[in-house]
């Protein structure tokens, strides 16, 4: 794959979290029941964002399948990332998954399910950002990976009834005029077993494998609910969102301050615990 700007992150527990807290997710799992963490898990299906993740973070068969079923092509995969993080001067974003495929194609999978306000601007965004993180610096443009974005949207945005729909560059003639870059949107509120997108689409929103219709998601799905592998990892995940979170809430309250004027940046390192480093960047983002 060709040298990226942007940070590849596979989350775990991170290193942030409390050995305390982690120590508490091995003692629990010993006592798995159908309470608590077990039925929280046994709840959820891939549209979950923790449940994605971990689904497509094991090899390549689940991120090749739902490809190959959206694209229509026989896309191989080479390699996939999860929560991939691509730092942005004015703003930075996440993916939920990115590939490569054999023909050094970039395929991004974003999971925006709910109502996302202004859509199709953070669309743009996420695609531009994806353009410049594989284009380093002093490269020529036509080095620029081609690249396939797919979006699971909860409802059919275009009213047209399909599973998916299919975006490309085209002039008023209809002639596609850049095949660099390709678009995919797939109506998760589509029903209908009888086409492989629909059969997708359903086993997306379910939560019991045994109802699932297709091989590879079941499979996934099995994995992770019914071996004690799969539930650890369901655990520590959950405890990563949790510290994850209450991360996103310190750095806020960071920037209220600074943004404010309430404390010196070395007034705040000291109170937070954190370098002044740190704390001047945040700093120099919020201005």
């Amino acid at each position: 794959m060709k040298k990226s700007n942007g940070i590849k992150i596979m989350f775990y527990l991170p290193s942030s979290t409390r050995k305390e807290d982690w120590d508490s997710v091995k003692d629990r799992e010993e006592d798995y029941t159908a309470d608590g963490p077990l039925r929280e898990l046994m709840s959820k299906d891939f549209t979950s964002d923790v449940l994605f993740n971990i689904g497509m973070r094991h090899g390549k068969e689940m991120a090749e399948y739902i490809a190959r079923t959206i694209t229509g092509e026989d896309i191989r995969i080479v390699k996939v990332w999860t929560q991939y993080r691509i730092e942005n001067i004015g703003h930075s974003v996440v993916l939920d998954a990115l590939a490569e495929d054999e023909e050094g194609r970039m395929i991004s999978y974003e999971m925006q399910k709910w109502a996302e306000p202004d859509l199709e601007e953070r669309r743009r965004i996420y695609e531009g950002s994806l353009n410049i993180a594989f284009l380093a610096k002093g490269e020529r443009f036509s080095s620029l990976p081609r690249q396939i974005s797919i979006y699971f949207l909860n409802k059919d945005i275009h009213g047209r009834g399909k599973a998916v729909y299919h975006s490309r560059w085209k002039d008023d003639e209809n002639y596609v005029t850049d095949r660099s870059m390709e678009r995919f949107e797939v109506n998760m509120g589509y029903e209908g077993l009888d086409t492989e997108e629909g059969r997708m689409i359903h086993d997306l929103w379910c939560a019991d494998p045994e109802k699932m219709v297709t091989n590879v998601l079941r499979r996934r799905m099995e994995e992770i609910k019914n071996t004690k592998e799969g539930r650890m990892e369901f655990m520590s995940d959950s405890a990563r969102l949790i510290e994850k979170g209450r991360e996103e809430e310190r750095k806020r309250s960071i920037e209220t301050i600074l943004r404010d004027r309430l404390a010196t940046p070395e007034q705040v390192s000291k109170s937070f615990n954190m370098s002044l480093d740190e704390v001047r960047k945040i700093a120099q983002n919020i201005q």
